[in-house]
């Protein structure tokens, strides 16, 4: 075996750990873990004070149904408070808030970016609790008891939902799939130690442990939920605290909210070696580095490796053939999914390999911004129907 077979096995068996190999680890540590009691909503004598906090820029569209969604959530009206920011909106937003008497405004003519706004009010909260939730995501009824569930463990300082996507048609795409798993990485993550990170549609903090962030944070939900951990504390998954909401139909679209998305998780892994480490626990950094360092800075990388090796060692037999050629297929399903050529029936095994090298690609692109100042605090909105329901 030579230096080129020696190179091109290893950085297979890097993606293969980082998407199968730790997972497995995770599920192995917890079934040999002792199981955890279940802990009920009938165990809280006393449900804590909760402010519901979304930081809204131009969504009018569906502001008015995530407001509504909002107000049919299963907890005491007199224990929650619900909080829109709605800064630098130049659409009806701020018009759409006031109509609904129990719902606050937070609203200034300056837009500064989602992190800036949240840091602008959340220093008035005076609940126990602030769950952030996004506009375009519709919450299940449960959610906020099992949140509240979670933060009776009084180790847990911030709380993971789950982050459901579906298309129009609830077929399961590729990032409804993506989601599905991540969702059980971090289920099994926080039962070995704590989540890695949540989905900003829906997280929730004790208000006590909020520390402020730079103002040019992309991903607010890694930078504050890291913060937390760093004092101490973890990370829970509530399984049954879930957001709803449709996958982007304009695949362009899409794809430059993944950008942004990446960048986001580049700037916060950077921020670890950036002399100011954070005090982690060292089955956390392991977390970490296994969840977020490898797939932020390695993987995607080590993708483009493998398939510039593989073509210079397909004469080196059979086995480089068969990988080589499912990595054509991945490519050519990512520009079938790039042209939307595809009916329904084919819309998984298209979508889904497509969407995990988009999602590297985006990490790359999103790198690359970054790099070059060009990513933004301010982030554009786009089009997206609110879900039927949960």
């Amino acid at each position: 075996m030579d230096l080129r077979e020696i190179i091109f096995w290893t950085a297979i068996g890097i993606v293969v750990y980082t998407y199968a190999i730790y997972p497995c680890i995770l599920w192995c540590w917890c079934l040999l873990a002792p199981k955890q009691k279940k802990r009920s909503e009938t165990a809280i004598e006393n449900l804590p004070r909760i402010t519901l906090l979304v930081a809204a820029y131009n969504e009018a569209d569906c502001l008015a149904a995530k407001i509504q969604n909002t107000l049919q959530i299963d907890y005491p009206e007199s224990l929650l408070e619900i909080w829109i920011v709605t800064d630098g909106s130049n659409d009806n937003s701020p018009l759409i808030v006031r109509e609904f008497p129990r719902v606050q405004l937070f609203h200034q003519p300056e837009r500064k970016g989602k992190i800036q706004a949240i840091q602008r009010v959340i220093g008035s909260v005076q609940t126990e609790l602030v769950v952030f939730s996004d506009a375009n995501a519709l919450l299940n009824r449960g959610c906020l008891r099992a949140i509240a569930v979670a933060f009776t463990d009084p180790l847990v300082g911030a709380v993971a939902g789950e982050k459901r996507v579906v298309d129009a048609q609830d077929a399961a795409t590729g990032e409804s799939m993506y989601w599905m798993y991540e969702s059980l990485v971090k289920k099994w993550e926080g039962r070995v130690y704590s989540v890695t990170g949540s989905a900003g549609e829906i997280f929730a903090i004790k208000k006590s442990l909020f520390r402020e962030v730079p103002s040019n944070t992309l991903s607010d939900d890694l930078a504050i939920s890291w913060q937390i951990i760093a004092q101490g504390y973890r990370m829970e998954y509530a399984a049954g605290a879930y957001s709803l909401e449709l996958e982007l139909v304009n695949i362009r679209q899409s794809f430059t909210r993944r950008i942004r998305v990446a960048a986001g998780s580049v700037q916060a892994v950077l921020r670890i070696f950036s002399g100011n480490g954070y005090t982690w626990k060292p089955v956390f950094w392991w977390e970490v580095f296994s969840h977020r360092i490898l797939r932020t800075l390695v993987v995607p990388y080590l993708l483009l490796l493998i398939g510039c090796l593989n073509v210079w060692l397909l004469h080196a037999g059979v086995v480089y053939g068969v990988l080589l050629a499912i990595q054509v297929y991945g490519y050519l399903a990512t520009c079938l999914y790039w042209l939307q050529s595809f009916s329904r029936k084919q819309l998984v095994w298209i979508s889904l390999p497509a969407f995990f090298i988009l999602v590297h690609f985006a990490m790359i692109r999103g790198a690359l911004s970054l790099w070059l100042g060009k990513q933004t605090v301010l982030w554009e909105t786009y089009p997206r129907k609110m879900g039927k329901g949960v």
